[in-house]
C-alpha cells in the first residue's frame, strides 16, 4: 500500500546535453491526472512522458515539470548566419553612410542584431531528448515512488491502529448482544402491561409479537460481516499496488452496517459503542483519501 501524495525529481546528461524532469503527485478520486509543462519545440515527447506515467501509477493528480538544455555542439547549431542578408545590409548601410557623410564603423555585433542576420535552427537532437527525457522520468518516478511507499507505510499503521480500535468495538457490542435482547424482550412485557390490554400469559399472539419484534433486534449478521469486512481491510493494508479503492469501498460498507446495527437496538452500552466505531470510522476514512 502507497500513498498518493509525493515528489520525484531526476537528471539524465550526455554530452552536456542534459533533461531534467519533475514530479509532484497530490491525491485525486480519479485515475491518473496527468499535467505536463514543458517547452513548445520538445511537445511531441509528451505521449511519451504519460505513457510511462500511467504504466507506473494507477491514482494521483501528477503535476510533470521538463526542461532541457542542450550541449555545446548543439547549441552552436541552434544559430545558423545568413550572410547573403548580413552582405547586403552591409552594403546597403556603407552606400547610405558615404551619401551622408557619415562614418561606416560598424561591429560585427551590431550587424548581429539587424532581423534576418541570425536564424533560429528548429532542428533539435529529438531521440537525443527522448532518450534522457524517458530516462529521467524512469529516475524521477523511483523517487516519488519510494516516498510514496514510505509515506504509506505510516497510513497503514495508524489505519491498522484505528481498525484495532473498531474491532475492539464490535468485540465488547458481541458481547452484550444476547443481553440486550433479553432487556429488550421484557420492555416489550412490561410496556404492553402498562397499556393494561388483558391477555393470557400463554397467549400465543402474544409470543409471536414479541419474540417477532426481538427478532427484528437481532444483530448477530451485522457485527458477522462487520468482523468481515474489517479483516479484509486489515488483509488490503499488507498489499502492495493501489488498494486505495476497494478500501474506499469497504469503508462504506463498514459505515453501512454499523449504521444499521445501530438502529435496530436500544442498548445505552451498545449504542455508545457505535458512537465509538463510527468516531474512528470517520477517522479511516479522511485517511483513505490519501491512499493510492
Amino acid at each position: 500500500m502507497q500513498s498518493m501524495t509525493g515528489y520525484g525529481r531526476a537528471t539524465a546528461e550526455r554530452d552536456g546535453t542534459r533533461v531534467t524532469v519533475q514530479i509532484a503527485a497530490v491525491n485525486s478520486k480519479k485515475q491518473a491526472e496527468i499535467r505536463c509543462s514543458m517547452p513548445r519545440e520538445i511537445g511531441g515527447i509528451e505521449p511519451f512522458i504519460r505513457q510511462e506515467l500511467q504504466a507506473r501509477i494507477e491514482r494521483g493528480s501528477l503535476n510533470v515539470n521538463l526542461a532541457y538544455e542542450l550541449g555545446p555542439d548543439w547549441r552552436g547549431r541552434a544559430v545558423s548566419l545568413d550572410l547573403d542578408v548580413a552582405g547586403h545590409v552591409l552594403a546597403e548601410l556603407r552606400e547610405f553612410a558615404a551619401r551622408h557623410g557619415l562614418a561606416a564603423d560598424l561591429r560585427v555585433g551590431e550587424l548581429l542584431a539587424v532581423p534576418g542576420v541570425t536564424q533560429q535552427r528548429s532542428d533539435l537532437p529529438d531521440e537525443l531528448l527522448q532518450e534522457l527525457a524517458l530516462a529521467a522520468l524512469g529516475q524521477a518516478i523511483d523517487e516519488l515512488n519510494a516516498m510514496r511507499r514510505a509515506e504509506g507505510l505510516t497510513l497503514a499503521k495508524d489505519l491498522r491502529e484505528r481498525c484495532a480500535a473498531m474491532q475492539a468495538a464490535v468485540a465488547a457490542v458481541a458481547e452484550r448482544a444476547d443481553l440486550a435482547q433479553i432487556q429488550h424482550r421484557d420492555r416489550l412485557v412490561e410496556r404492553i402491561a402498562k397499556l393494561g390490554i388483558e391477555l393470557a400469559a400463554d397467549d400465543e399472539r402474544l409470543a409471536r409479537e414479541v419474540a417477532f419484534c426481538v427478532d427484528r433486534s437481532d444483530i448477530t449478521e451485522e457485527i458477522v460481516r462487520l468482523r468481515s469486512h474489517l479483516d479484509q481491510f486489515v488483509a488490503l493494508l499488507g498489499e502492495d499496488g493501489a488498494v486505495g479503492r476497494k478500501l474506499d469501498f469497504l469503508g462504506q460498507e463498514i459505515g453501512r452496517e454499523i449504521g444499521t446495527l445501530g438502529a435496530k437496538t436500544a442498548d445505552t452500552a451498545i449504542s455508545e459503542r457505535v458512537i465509538d466505531f463510527k468516531v474512528e470510522l470517520g477517522r479511516v476514512r479522511e485517511q483513505l483519501l490519501n491512499v493510492e
